[in-house]
């Protein structure tokens, strides 16, 4: 079960490192250093939300503080954060 958690903690840092360009679910394995059938699996078992999902709000999170904080441009912001475009 660590050996599991520490796998999910893994990627969760290789999200937070990479949030800003494309994360594939290859380079979430390779950050587990499992399958990436298993790594999916575990990183929706044990934080609830698909990698995709969680990117996708940890990303809107940070958007959403910056333009809070630092009155940025919302194109600017969403570039940045790694959104493709300003739809989401």
């Amino acid at each position: 079960m660590t050996q599991q958690i520490e796998a999910v903690q893994r990627m969760q840092d290789y999200i937070e490192q990479n949030l800003a360009g494309e994360i594939t679910p290859a380079d979430l394995a390779r950050a587990a250093l499992f399958s990436p059938w298993y790594a999916y699996r575990l990183f929706r078992r044990h934080t609830g939300l698909t990698p995709a999902d969680y990117i996708r709000r940890l990303r809107l999170s940070r958007s959403a503080l910056r333009l809070r904080d630092e009155g940025c441009r919302i194109t600017d912001v969403a570039f940045e954060l790694g959104f493709g475009s300003v739809d989401g």
